[in-house]
């Protein structure tokens, strides 16, 4: 009988554990898609998207002309404004516009 507690004692740790990534993951997807301030397009042929808002910061990814993408926070620079993006699956990073010529457009679809 004991060791029969022990074992479903296991099982239950062995699925918390598969599960919680899972869940954390969509708890922090639905944090972010409830602050969203606009919709964005992005206007220039293709842009970097990075961790941080710096231009010397890794490049996770690109996004490309025609592309929309949900902004959950706003910078301003002096030479580039900075948009954190909602990416696949509830995924976020920054990308940069600058100031004397936009790369992005603003959809007007405020939240």
């Amino acid at each position: 009988m004991k060791r029969g507690k022990i074992i479903v004692i296991t099982i239950i740790i062995y699925i918390l554990g598969v599960l919680t990534p899972f869940i954390l993951g969509w708890i922090g997807k639905t944090a972010l898609e409830g602050r969203v301030i606009y919709e964005i397009t992005i206007e220039a042929p293709s842009i970097n998207v990075r961790p941080d808002i710096d231009l010397s910061s890794d490049v996770i990814m690109q996004v490309y002309k025609g592309e929309t993408f949900k902004v959950v926070e706003f910078y301003s620079g002096n030479a580039y404004d900075w948009y954190r993006i909602i990416y696949a699956d509830g995924k976020s990073g920054w990308i940069a516009s600058g100031k004397q010529n936009s790369w992005v457009s603003i959809n007007g679809k405020e939240c």
